[in-house]
């Protein structure tokens, strides 16, 4: 028996570390993506495993188990104490993915008026859901839009705000971002001060697609570094990757991540609850320079499998 008891500890532990050292695995090979995306049940696991070799009194494995919990606790904690700044926000970003139009028209619109959102970004945006949006007040309350809805279901993006907004122009080149979905860059000026935003829609890592994924999230991490230093920015939208995975990770450096900010510890935005399984994975971000998170959160709305992410700056 006690034989038996080593042996299911010591193979969870080595299971364990394993699935948690894919995250330092940089590669396309789709089965490494997925299990770097269950990284959470990682340190959760080996919480849990500890707990279990003391009450076994498994002595002798008590010293390797603990110390990988205190290392993966110890990357996680971070996350769930905020350091926001108090104060008014001077802009509000939410980014919604409609899930190939089957979105809820007027629950995004009452998730866009309840936290007063300046500007929306919209994924996979088809005409007839940007139609309900529009019948639901979208342009009335948010007049300036740019990008472009479009039937095929996927590719779609749409920017909508309440404030002065330029397109970029030429910053939306497939060829050159690694996906097909419309990723329109513009400049927003608030309280007279610029802030360029990015739209984000990398494609999903699906079979046969991982290596355009990768390819996505290097782009835009390219787009990241060529934006002078001293210039406000944003990104916003479904990045279909999360902190386990080692480009979105080099993407996100430099960036604040909002719901990161806001000490929300274990954000889950995919999939929605009432799928096969609940939501395990944040894919969907707003990342940030040059500005102070203030708030931020996540939403759940009919129709679409991704909750939308909000977040509140001031500008620094």
């Amino acid at each position: 028996m006690r034989r038996w008891l080593d042996a299911v500890v010591g193979t969870l532990l080595v299971l364990l570390v394993v699935v948690g050292g894919t995250r330092w695995v940089d590669t396309t090979w789709r089965p490494v993506i997925v299990l770097q995306s269950l990284g959470p049940f990682v340190v959760i696991g080996l919480g849990l495993l500890t707990v279990g070799t003391v009450l076994l009194r498994r002595w002798w494995m008590l010293l390797p188990v603990a110390a990988c919990a205190v290392a993966a606790w110890g990357m996680a904690l971070p996350t769930f104490f905020a350091h926001t700044v108090p104060g008014q926000a001077n802009l509000t970003v939410m980014a919604a993915n409609l899930d190939q139009g089957r979105a809820n028209a007027d629950q995004v619109m009452a998730a866009v008026r309840a936290h007063d959102v300046d500007v929306l970004v919209l994924t996979e945006a088809t005409p007839e859901v940007i139609d309900r949006l529009d019948a639901a007040g979208l342009t009335r309350l948010l007049g300036n839009r740019t990008g472009q809805a479009r039937p095929d279901t996927f590719t779609g993006t749409t920017v909508y705000s309440r404030v002065p907004m330029a397109v970029v122009a030429g910053t939306a080149d497939p060829a050159v971002e690694g996906t097909a979905s419309l990723q329109p860059e513009v400049v927003l000026t608030v309280d007279g001060r610029p802030v360029r935003l990015k739209a984000a829609h990398p494609m999903a890592p699906l079979p046969g697609t991982t290596e355009q994924w990768r390819a996505a999230l290097s782009a835009l991490n390219r787009w990241k570094q060529n934006v002078p230093a001293g210039d406000r920015l944003v990104l916003a939208g479904v990045f279909n990757a999360s902190f386990g995975h080692p480009a979105f990770r080099r993407l996100a450096d430099g960036l604040v991540d909002a719901q990161r900010a806001a000490g929300l510890g274990w954000v889950r935005t995919w999939p929605v609850v009432g799928r096969r399984w609940p939501p395990f994975v944040a894919l969907d971000h707003v990342l940030s320079r040059g500005l102070s998170v203030v708030d931020a959160g996540q939403v759940a709305f009919h129709g679409s499998d991704h909750f939308l992410v909000w977040a509140k700056y001031a500008l620094e």
